[in-house]
């Protein structure tokens, strides 16, 4: 099974550790916003399945099938 989330890239930045001295680069992620479009299960649907949504859109930027998907879920177009 996968796991993860959906993020945008936000900056750099650098951490110092303590331990060896050294700065270490880090990757600045917003993850917020992640929202569970659709749960999909064996007994349904034949398999097991997390849709993830990330960040709202414009209704214009989403495609018309889209569009209703996420209107028939009752959530924000992402």
């Amino acid at each position: 099974m996968a796991l993860g989330l959906i993020g945008k890239k936000v900056g750099m930045t650098r951490l110092f550790d303590q331990e060896s001295g050294a700065m270490v680069p880090v990757t600045v992620i917003d993850v917020k916003g992640n929202t569970f479009a659709q749960i999909k299960t064996e007994d349904k649907d034949g398999y097991n399945a997390i849709q993830v949504a990330f960040d709202a859109q414009k209704e214009s930027r989403v495609a018309k099938p889209q569009a209703g998907h996420f209107k028939k879920l009752g959530i924000q177009p992402t």
